[in-house]
């Protein structure tokens, strides 16, 4: 087995290295004039592999939306951290989505145009894949392969993701063969049942440089992403000032992260059907304070939101809230206001 694969199998779970990212926010104004290394990271994957929520956790800022359904980012978000002289700009994009998908989830057409925008301005490309799915786990999306084949040219790693979850180790080996199509940096992986392996349609990618196996919600094993990106960053003039964390306004932060938890609350499409909009924001020194409306289908739908006394929208808010704190790291006072679509 390569050196490599041996680097890679070294983190079990039980071993696992929590990270916590240091975000610098007192640096020199003339750090970005400074010739520093910078580095662009696309991170592409299928729908709920876990994207956004390994960018949050190595940034430690939930800029990018998370939650339990697929689809919950729908453009280009750029989340930043600097460290070591080091500036790491990730690139979280949309999961793929098929033509049915885009129709079914009400999802923006741009979403497409944001992955293949992602590639273009990459340096190195991160592959999130969720090895908890059985049904997927032994393959890599098809959309997914496609896009890499077409950037053969740019550096690529793949990140097998929530293996806190895998129920046997003893999977781990076979999963990778099947995932790298049995080569990882140039180098094969070596197989005891050669013949048969080279009979099996090709599952994965081929030119993976790196793997990484990670928790991204518990945060496991993202140290050694992060050290990685570091160690392939190029000097370059900074794109952003060593202050800034993401290319996101505020109002657009607070949009999304209402989204994320009513995708978490609700069940099935309905969230998908939801409209919602900031009214009020105002950013005071010492908290932030926000209005969102959020516009339902019918008035039944919206008492289903609302629920008993009015106890799932106040837990959707809690949520938010919290979620908020974490993202602006100030108090957040937030209101969410349920309106009916007025009839035509």
């Amino acid at each position: 087995m390569s050196t490599i694969m041996l680097s890679a199998l070294r983190m079990t779970y039980s071993k696992a290295i929590v990270f916590r990212a240091v975000y610098y926010s007192s640096q020199p104004e003339h750090a970005s004039k400074t010739i520093n290394k910078v580095v662009n990271v696309a991170i592409i994957g299928a729908p709920n592999s876990g994207k956004s929520t390994l960018i949050n956790n190595i940034v430690e800022r939930k800029i990018c939306a998370a939650s339990n359904k697929v689809h919950t980012t729908t453009k280009l978000v750029r989340a930043m951290c600097f460290q070591n002289d080091t500036q790491i700009i990730f690139l979280d994009t949309p999961g793929v989505a098929t033509e049915k998908e885009q129709k079914r989830y009400k999802l923006p057409e741009s979403m497409i145009n944001a992955c293949h925008k992602s590639l273009r301005c990459a340096d190195v490309i991160g592959v999130v894949h969720d090895i908890s799915n059985k049904f997927t786990k032994d393959n890599l999306h098809s959309d997914v392969v496609n896009m890499l084949h077409s950037t053969q040219n740019i550096p690529s790693f793949l990140i097998i993701n929530k293996i806190d979850r895998l129920e046997s180790k003893r999977q781990l080996l076979s999963v990778i063969r099947n995932l790298t199509n049995g080569m990882i940096a140039g180098n094969p992986v070596q197989d005891p049942d050669t013949d048969s392996r080279k009979k099996k349609r090709e599952r994965g990618y081929s030119h993976f440089s790196d793997i990484f196996l990670v928790s991204a919600l518990n945060g496991d094993g993202v140290k050694d992403i992060k050290d990685y990106l570091i160690s392939n960053a190029k000097p370059a003039s900074l794109h952003f000032s060593p202050e800034e964390w993401t290319d996101q306004t505020p109002e657009s932060l607070i949009q999304e992260a209402v989204r994320a938890k009513f995708l978490d609350f609700l069940a099935q499409e309905l969230p998908y059907n939801l409209k919602i909009e900031l009214e009020y924001y105002e950013d005071l020194e010492e908290k932030i304070i926000c209005s969102v409306a959020v516009e339902c289908p019918s008035d039944r739908i919206a008492r289903l939101i609302s629920g008993a006394g009015g106890g799932r929208l106040q837990q959707i808010k809690s949520q938010t809230r919290n979620d908020l704190v974490d993202l602006f790291k100030k108090p957040v006072v937030i209101s969410i206001q349920l309106k009916v679509k007025p009839k035509p």
